[in-house]
Parts: structure tokens; C-alpha cells; sequence
């Protein structure tokens, strides 16, 4: 494990070498996630994979005030950690929270990315509606303590402030989100067929011509049991950009 220097410091694991992959991971889990579901062995061969814990989570740094968890800051972490690992570009993967991460470089620094993919988020409306209006935090941590005791069952009080702090960014309307997808940036979208996610994806990609990945779990399963198929997919596309001349 190593961490970023400064303000904002994220720890991040390393492994391989060749073009950057940055994978980002989603709310309540770490950078582990990408070792324990296969990418990073996948990746590794080929390229630099990074896997950096987000603010707020694993052992980056987490501080009591919203807008420490704003994500024009948090980009700026990415772009930090980029810069520290002497990169001028990177493939950057995001799964559900870290997708809504990726879709923030691909706003501000669009010129940083070789390609990106974007799994399990509506990059549209964002955090789903419920039959109960927006989800909220209390709803979305319920929840996870009900289907997801893994991701819950550790966390201290400040774990559960500095998660919040994070859902309540999640939340916010990104009016332009939807402009970006019509950048030249290479897009790949991925999500599972069981996921609420799913739909809207799928017809986004359709909208937008951008080749889609469906894999076969839900939300949280899709990202921590992909199959092997998915996998290969996503290896395949990040791969060809490389072939292609765009290279990071």
C-alpha cells in the first residue's frame, strides 16, 4: 500500500506495469474490491493497475466537513494521484460511486483519460427514486445492512459520517452529465441484468452509441463476482485503445 502526499491523501495499491488503469471502487468499499474480483490479476499482465481507497474509505483520509467530499475535490485526488505516479494520461475504470467519479474527470479533465468505463450508475438521473421518493442514506444503509453485512458490519461512526457526507455528493444533480457521454473520450458502459441500474444504462448506450457490457448479477454482485466473460469484455476494450495509437 502506498498514499498520495498532501491534502486529501489517498492510499492505493499497485501492481504491473505498461499504460495506467486507475479503477475506482463504490460507497462502503475499498480498493480491495478490484483485487478480490479478478481485475487486478486480469489487468496487471498488461498494464499499471491502480486501485485507490476514496476519501472516506479504507485508509485515505477522512475529515468531518461536506465539502472535503464535493467531487470537483475528489477529481482532483485522482488527478493528484496521476501526477504523483507520473502519468499524463490513464484508462479509468468506475463501478456505481466510482463511475460517478469518472463521469467528474471526464468534465474537467477529459484530456487526462485514454478511455473510460462506467459500471452499475445511471449517469443521468443518478442515486435512483424509490417508491418512497430519492433514496436517502438512511434508506441506502438500511438496505446494505440487510443484503450487504460485509460492507457494514465494520463500520465506526465516523466510517458511517464520512460515508454519509460521500452519499449526500452521490445525491446532487449533475445537469450536464448527460452532454458528456458525446465526448470523443472511448466509453464503455457495463452493468448486470439484475441491477436497477440496468435499464437505463442499456438505453443510454443505445442513445450514445457506446458498446455496452451485461453481466448477469445485481448491483453489489455484478462488481464482486463478475464473470469471466464480463471481465474479458472490459480487458478486450481498455486493451484495443492501447492498439489502436491511443495509448496512456
Amino acid at each position: 500500500m502506498s498514499t498520495t502526499r498532501g491534502n486529501s491523501r489517498l492510499s492505493y495499491r499497485s501492481e504491473g506495469k505498461g499504460p495506467l488503469v486507475i479503477m475506482l471502487h463504490g460507497l462502503l468499499m475499498d480498493g480491495q474490491c478490484w483485487v478480490d474480483n479478478g481485475f487486478v490479476s486480469a489487468f496487471s499482465p498488461f498494464f499499471r493497475v491502480v486501485c485507490p481507497d476514496l476519501i472516506g474509505h479504507g485508509d485515505s483520509d477522512r475529515v468531518d466537513r461536506q465539502d472535503f467530499y464535493t467531487r470537483e475535490n475528489q477529481v482532483l485526488t485522482i488527478v493528484k494521484l496521476m501526477d504523483e505516479l507520473g502519468y499524463d494520461k490513464a484508462h479509468v475504470m468506475g463501478y456505481s460511486a466510482g463511475a460517478w467519479l469518472a463521469m467528474g474527470l471526464l468534465d474537467s479533465y477529459p484530456e487526462r483519460l485514454t478511455s473510460v468505463v462506467l459500471g452499475g450508475w445511471d449517469c443521468l438521473n443518478g442515486i435512483p427514486e424509490t417508491p418512497f421518493g430519492k433514496l436517502s442514506f438512511a434508506m441506502f444503509m438500511d438496505y446494505a445492512r440487510e443484503t450487504a453485512p460485509e460492507l457494514t458490519q465494520s463500520l465506526s461512526p465516523a466510517d458511517e459520517r464520512s460515508a454519509e457526507y460521500f452519499f449526500n455528493e452521490l445525491s446532487k444533480q449533475f445537469k450536464d452529465d448527460g452532454k458528456l457521454l458525446a465526448r470523443s473520450t472511448p466509453k464503455l458502459f457495463w452493468a448486470g441484468a439484475n441491477d436497477p441500474y440496468y435499464t437505463s444504462m442499456s438505453e443510454l448506450a443505445q442513445q450514445h452509441a457506446i458498446r455496452f457490457v451485461a453481466g448477469k448479477g445485481d448491483h453489489l454482485g455484478e462488481v464482486n463476482h463478475p464473470d469471466r466473460e464480463t471481465a474479458t469484455h472490459i480487458l478486450n476494450f481498455v486493451k484495443a485503445r492501447c492498439l489502436s495509437g491511443i495509448n496512456g
